[in-house]
């Protein structure tokens, strides 16, 4: 009697189906937690802006303690020790620099200075200066942040944060003028006595997006450069508009796109704050504390100035 060979044992598997079944639920999942995900680095991203902010803010009231004011917004044309004139051309974020753990940076700039150097050609002093990425300028919300060598004369690094110039226009060819209405402006050396809206009113410090430069050297954008800086009024904002107004800024040298609007003009500057974070901006404020402010807030124009009188509104 002949015997049939045993079956073997099917082997377990999956079949195409369930295999296409596993993948579309893998696809599913990771379709629900990548926005999480993103949300989760933008709030990172965002705290760490805000926590440069307040290290600039701090460090304000640092400098205001040891000196009795707070930094001018733009130096220009000061006359030297001995009677000649000088194009200084710092501005309030290099005053800041030994209150934040940058005394490197800063003996470098003051030992080119101290030692005859223009100043007026500050973006070539001995050892580069003007090419270090100091950290806490940059935000990392910024697509265009970290922007460094621009195509007009190694102007050196962009940062990402502006000093409130006041709620009106300013004109760049006068270092952003002088006596406007906020706390920075051309040689302001502001007390905080003088801010008598009120500290906790007033806005002292936002930021501002950066836009990149065009292919020439007549098509750059000035916007948060930190260096040659006297007459191009690009690390001062306003709060005329807005933030993140969809109204052009009016910069003498800019490069308009979607996020920082502009035109270019050297008369009745404005540069509105700007961020790549949902709905507003970080502000520091001259109490030195730091919050969200949404592109709606009723009170962001009168925020600006240090003295108006008005009725602070909702931030």
């Amino acid at each position: 009697m002949r015997t049939r060979p045993a079956r073997r044992p099917a082997r377990p598997g999956f079949t195409l189906i369930e295999l296409l079944v596993v993948i579309a639920i893998i696809a599913v999942l990771i379709g629900l937690l990548f926005p999480a995900v993103q949300k989760v680095r933008e709030a990172a991203a965002r705290m760490k802006c805000s926590n440069n902010l307040k290290q600039h803010a701090l460090a304000m009231h640092n400098y205001h303690d040891a000196n009795g004011y707070l930094p001018p917004g733009i130096t220009s044309a000061l006359i030297g020790p001995d009677g000649a004139a000088t194009e200084d051309r710092r501005l309030w974020v290099h005053y800041l620099l030994p209150y934040i753990e940058q005394n490197a940076l800063w003996n470098a700039i003051e030992s080119a200075r101290q030692g005859g150097n223009n100043m007026n050609g500050m973006w070539y002093l001995p050892g580069d200066p003007q090419a270090v990425m100091v950290p806490t300028w940059q935000c990392p919300s910024d697509p265009n942040g970290g922007k460094s060598r621009t195509v007009s004369g190694n102007q050196g690094v962009h940062g990402n944060y502006a000093a409130c110039a006041g709620s009106t226009a300013y004109n760049g060819t006068t270092a952003g003028g002088t006596g406007l209405n906020g706390m920075f402006y051309s040689a302001s050396r502001l007390q905080l006595l003088g801010v008598t809206d009120g500290t906790s009113n007033t806005v002292m410090l936002s930021e501002i997006l950066l836009s990149p430069d065009g292919a020439s050297g007549s098509t750059h954008d000035v916007r948060g450069r930190y260096w040659n800086q006297a007459r191009s009024g690009g690390s001062l904002f306003t709060t005329l508009n807005a933030p993140n107004s969809p109204t052009q800024d009016v910069i003498n040298h800019c490069q308009s796109i979607a996020t920082a609007p502009c035109t270019r003009s050297d008369n009745n500057q404005n540069q509105s704050a700007r961020s790549a974070h949902t709905g507003g901006v970080n502000a520091a404020l001259a109490d030195a504390s730091v919050r969200f402010v949404t592109n709606a807030a009723a009170g962001w124009q009168a925020g600006g100035t240090r003295g108006g009188g008005e009725i602070p509104g909702e931030w």
